[in-house]
């Protein structure tokens, strides 16, 4: 058979995908062995100075898969180092190899070429006898056995390729499978949109959600889930604000269902990047689509919708009712004297306690739902509002204020009713009559107001209120104010501190300045 016929079964070994690597190799070498006319033929593996046989045929003892020697005692020592094959006709007459070599080993003809794999010496592809050769090898020979290195790296470089990509996409399933199992626990629904606003992926729970397909929304305008226009332009000005490299949040959205039912929804919207781009160097301009994720609210707003109507009915009802009460009682304490103009007394207190009850109620559901972007805000003018209105409700009450003129703090305007209720339960319930302290102080990292009293100390239940928000209190009317108190000052980012000495309460109200960005 001629040297192109053998050139072309090897091209033939090595290009066959359905043929294993081992078996590409081993029939490489039986059909080299046969167009060489030598005996021996292998395939090596050569690290830290150690060549290892991977692949042999042939019947010599110290050539065959597993055999290792140092390198500086194997022919394939002089193969490494120079560019082209290494041909030996006569090993025993020849400088290139080493008589440690020849004596282990005992070899008469030998030719062989390095096998590179990216980039680097992987081994060596041989081929020998034991007996010298009496003709010198031709082109043809050295051009098919550099073929046969050549071509046996290349498929060490597939192998390796093929076993990363495996390993990657075990890898990218098992996120996926991580990632599918915290949106099932987390959410309802997860969309993505190009950057046009059509959808682009639907999980499979749209259909209990919205009752679409997956396949129906594909290609569709997210518009085809909003009931109305006023629906677009709050999904519109949330889109524009995830392209511009924020996400974004929306509360009860409302989306429209195939059926035509109306279904609220809490929604998370996230940019989706080019995925070639590296993070540290996106913009928005590599932005390629948002991926929303949503969680049904339809319930929990049913639920809130009910407890607010009995919470306003509750709280008309209670103030129509304690409104009469307490004035029957003005009466009755004026008609009176001693110990019933008393008895009169405590009956209008309790009804005005009852009042400020229903008031406070009414502030924390006027201030749940209140958007919680701080923006800079001068507390200074609220501060000397809130002091004024209590010098005149508690005309003996001392407010003593050590601030300096302005005090920005990353918050919003509503934290002044938390401030009030603050100076206001001090007065109310401070010394007799009251002194109160007001300081404030200015850091790049925080404002703090301290406000000090010289009353009796906050009891425990209260103290636990104002600190932890626990709601265990909220019997007492006081608490219920106090707890209106954290949750603004909380949902503002802020912290609140309660000190008590021998005589008084000291509380700081600790808020972000806008240096911290």
């Amino acid at each position: 058979m001629e040297s192109v016929a053998y050139r072309d079964q090897i091209y033939e070994i090595f290009a066959d995908p359905n043929i294993e690597f081992e078996t590409q190799i081993k029939q490489a070498l039986t059909t080299g062995t046969e167009f060489l006319d030598l005996s021996v033929g292998f395939f090596t593996r050569i690290v830290d100075g150690t060549q290892k046989i991977l692949h042999a045929t042939g019947d010599h003892p110290l050539i065959q898969p597993g055999e290792s020697c140092p390198l500086n005692e194997a022919y394939c020592r002089r193969t490494i180092e120079i560019e082209s094959q290494l041909a030996i006709e006569d090993a025993h007459a020849s400088p290139e190899i080493s008589d440690t070599a020849v004596e282990t080993f005992d070899l008469g003809a030998y030719i062989g070429a390095k096998v590179i794999v990216d980039g680097e010496v992987y081994g060596t592809a041989c081929f020998a006898d034991t007996e010298p050769r009496d003709d010198p090898f031709v082109d043809a020979e050295r051009f098919f056995v550099e073929l046969v290195a050549r071509l046996g790296g290349q498929a060490i470089e597939r192998r390796r390729y093929e076993r990363e990509l495996t390993q990657r996409e075990e890898r990218l399933n098992e996120q996926r499978e991580i990632y599918r199992a915290v949106i099932d626990a987390s959410f309802d629904s997860v969309f993505r949109f190009d950057t046009d606003g059509r959808f682009t992926y639907a999980s499979e729970s749209v259909q209990d959600l919205l009752g679409y397909s997956p396949a129906e929304l594909i290609g569709q305008p997210i518009t085809i889930t909003h009931p109305d226009a006023q629906t677009s332009e709050r999904a519109l000005n949330n889109r524009s604000q995830i392209l511009s490299g924020e996400p974004a949040e929306a509360r009860d959205l409302p989306l429209q269902s195939k059926s035509g039912d109306i279904v609220y929804t809490d929604i998370r919207g996230v940019p989706v990047y080019d995925g070639g781009v590296p993070e540290s160097e996106r913009s928005e301009d590599d932005i390629v689509g948002i991926q929303l994720l949503i969680r049904d609210a339809t319930e929990r707003r049913q639920r809130e919708g009910l407890i607010s109507v009995i919470n306003r009915v509750l709280r008309h009802n209670v103030r129509n009712e304690m409104t009469v009460i307490r004035g029957w009682a003005d009466m009755l304490a004026e008609e009176m004297d001693g110990e019933q103009a008393s008895k009169a007394t405590v009956i209008r207190a309790a009804a005005t306690r009852l009042l400020d009850l229903t008031e406070s109620a009414q502030q924390i559901e006027e201030n749940r739902d209140i958007s919680p972007e701080l923006e800079p805000t001068d507390i200074m003018p609220l501060v000397d509002r809130i002091v004024t209105e209590c010098e005149t409700r508690y005309s003996d009450v001392s407010i003593t204020v050590n601030a300096p003129d302005k005090a920005i703090a990353e918050t919003l305007p509503r934290v002044e009713v938390a401030l009030f209720e603050l100076v206001d339960n001090a007065a109310k319930h401070g010394g007799s009559p009251a002194s109160i302290e007001i300081d404030v102080h200015v850091s790049d990292l925080q404002v703090i107001c301290q406000i000090r009293d010289d009353g009796p100390g906050l009891p425990n239940t209260e103290r636990d209120v104002i600190e932890t928000g626990e709601e265990t209190p909220l019997v007492h009317g006081q608490g219920l104010g106090l707890w209106l108190c954290y949750w603004i000052i909380t949902t503002l980012d802020g912290k609140i501190e309660v000190t008590e000495f021998d005589r008084g309460t000291t509380i700081k109200i600790h808020l972000p300045t806008p240096s911290r960005k």
